[in-house]
């Protein structure tokens, strides 16, 4: 079989485009002020039951940290009824795991594991307003 040459072959192109972010910059300020009017909105308190997905009659712990300068610490039990400011809502709320599926997955004998290509998402709390219960 005659060897090919590499420049007869035809070759795919591949482009990479590399850009550079953005940045948005604002006086402090401006950036202050941003901070000022997020926070007061977060703050507002919510009340409603917290329900841990995960561990049904347990408790869940962690720490709160989004603006500079303050950090709370929260313990919820699972069922109860309390008041939390929104933003912590929102964070507990936004809260998922993948968890993957191996169906119809071969994996081979030897060699590296294969991924597989389904998962689901779970959310391990929940925060569920008053409003609605």
């Amino acid at each position: 079989m005659p060897s090919r040459s590499i420049l007869n072959e035809e070759i795919p192109m591949k482009i990479i485009e590399r850009n550079k972010k953005v940045k948005n910059t604002k006086s402090k300020p401006e950036v202050e002020e941003l901070i000022k009017k997020l926070r007061k909105e977060d703050e507002k308190l919510v009340k409603g039951q917290f329900e841990f997905i995960e561990a049904e009659g347990g408790f869940f712990e962690f720490a709160y940290r989004i603006y500079p300068g303050s950090i709370q610490q929260y313990q919820l039990i699972h069922g109860e009824i309390c008041e939390i400011p929104l933003g912590v809502v929102k964070h507990l709320n936004g809260r998922y795991h993948k968890i993957r599926r191996y169906m119809n997955v071969e994996q081979p004998a030897t060699g590296s594991v294969k991924t597989p290509m389904t998962y689901e998402t779970k959310s391990r709390v929940r925060f569920v307003p008053i409003e609605f219960i």
